[in-house]
């Protein structure tokens, strides 16, 4: 068997040479390698869009009227290349019109495909079967866009680049693409087309695109949006539901939606500014107010590590040791919102070494603890010290962390929440302090700026909170008069 295979794929294939007999026998190896890679990829990436949603984007381009040639980095079964050429309606035999499109894929199968539905719809349009297959070749190229050097460029990229985050990939494509990818793209095989994309596109192009959300918030991303906004704005932005946004793909569960919060986007010369900051999806209301930090103290729940070690089943486990019942994110009811009796109870410890049956139990349990907990000095304190300034002596606000919405729970006095948790002290009744929290304003504010997780799950951060502007009129009276 002879294949074509780029240096970087022949990278790909870590192999004894004294194993092979030949150069035909290490084509063969390297290409098997090769295939191997990437089946795994696509069964893990094959999510395609669902028409509607490439219909809008096609729509906000006004395609094909704005002109010019549009490509599809990772085109899979052809979904937007078919989309595209049904609107383009190239007359039979004109092979430059419908070369206006193009697409790669890497996944042999998926070209087929891609090809044979390309060529149906020209087929549809009256052109002979010879050439509607000869032209869908042509169009539709088997290429790793990521791996391999593009020599040409588009005025319109129509995407939905595939999101694998870079520790799931094969290692020996892992190593390629090491190898050709910036380090401020490589967490996701998501990061990687988009800081390649531009490359490919010409001066003043557009690029409309259906991702994941992450790399638009995400701490880890900033670098690839400070160089993405060196050339480009957000000229519109939506979220989609993601139950509707995408077909399923063969391999994957009926009726599972795919684990990503997705939005569509255009990226062109106008717009909303991007930079190395967390860019804000969702529209974040105008409130005239005063800033949440302003008026409360938040801390961090401390992270104690697994279970056993600092954090205990029973308050007297351990003889002579002071202990402090926990709240655990679990036992919180998730619709009351009411912390129920505690079914965990946290080692106290200080600057100075605890009793002898303490040191004991830590010193035997302490290899379970993850290396970022462990303290080698001083091993009697937990990894995240609470004991100067939690529990509190009297009743708080406690926000948990992963939640549906921003919701204020009644933290009793003397209760340690833990796991990061967030906790307000304010010196306000818990009453006054829910009533601010749970405002509109409020709320809608916590909305577009929490990160989506799973199931509708949000994420809420100190940083998130510190951000949020408390209303004028939600403010309780009392607190108004003292200021």
């Amino acid at each position: 068997m002879k294949s074509n295979i780029s240096s970087h794929q022949l990278s790909m294939f870590d192999s004894n040479p004294a194993d092979l007999n030949s150069s035909d026998g290490i084509e063969c190896a390297v290409a098997d390698s090769i295939e191997s890679a990437i089946a795994a990829i696509h069964e893990g990436t094959a999510i395609y869009t669902s028409a509607p949603e490439i219909e809008k984007l096609l729509d906000l381009l006004t395609w094909p009227a704005c002109g010019g040639r549009l490509h599809d980095p990772a085109c899979g079964d052809g979904n937007m290349l078919v989309a595209a050429l049904e609107r383009l309606k190239p007359a039979p035999g004109d092979f430059q019109e419908a070369q206006r499109i193009h697409g790669i894929e890497f996944h042999h199968e998926s070209v087929l495909d891609a090809r044979q539905r390309c060529a149906a719809v020209l087929e549809n349009h009256g052109w002979d079967q010879t050439e509607a297959f000869a032209c869908a070749e042509a169009l539709v190229i088997q290429r790793d866009f990521l791996l391999d050097e593009i020599d040409q460029t588009w005025d319109v990229i129509l995407a939905n680049p595939p999101y694998w985050r870079r520790a799931r990939l094969p290692g020996s494509y892992r190593d390629a693409f090491d190898e050709v990818t910036p380090h401020h793209a490589r967490g996701d095989l998501l990061n990687a087309y988009l800081d390649k994309m531009p490359a490919v596109l010409a001066e003043g192009g557009q690029m409309a695109l259906v991702t994941s959300d992450r790399w638009l918030a995400n701490a880890g991303t900033g670098r690839l949006r400070e160089a993405l906004g060196d050339r480009f704005c957000v000229s519109h932005v939506e979220r989609l539901d993601t139950a509707s946004a995408f077909h399923r793909p063969k391999k994957r569960e009926k009726d599972t939606p795919p684990r990503v919060h997705a939005v569509g986007m255009i990226l062109s010369n106008e717009g909303r500014a991007i930079d190395a900051s967390p860019f804000i999806v969702d529209e974040i209301p105008e409130v005239d107010g005063i800033p949440l930090e302003e008026i409360v103290t938040i801390r961090l729940a401390p992270w104690l590590g697994p279970d056993g070690i600092f954090l205990l089943d029973r308050p007297d486990a351990i003889p002579g040791a002071k202990t402090v019942p926990c709240v655990m994110p679990r036992g919180i009811d998730s619709e009351t919102g009411e912390i129920g009796k505690p079914v965990r109870w946290a080692i106290v410890t200080g600057d100075e070494p605890p009793p002898p049956s303490v040191a004991r139990h830590l010193e035997r349990e302490m290899a379970r603890m993850p290396k970022r907990g462990r303290r080698e000095a001083t091993p009697w304190i937990p990894p995240e010290r609470f004991d100067k300034h939690l529990p509190l002596a009297e009743d708080a606000i406690l926000i948990p962390r992963i939640a549906t919405s921003l919701r204020p729970i009644r933290l009793p006095a003397g209760r340690l929440p833990v796991n990061h948790s967030l906790v307000l002290i304010s010196g306000m009744s818990w009453e006054d302090v829910s009533t601010m929290l749970s405002h509109p304003l409020v709320q809608a504010q916590a909305d577009a700026l929490a990160p989506r997780v799973e199931s509708g799950y949000r994420s809420y951060t100190a940083t998130l909170l510190r951000q949020l502007i408390i209303p004028h009129e939600a403010i309780p009276v009392a607190l108004k008069k003292a200021a």
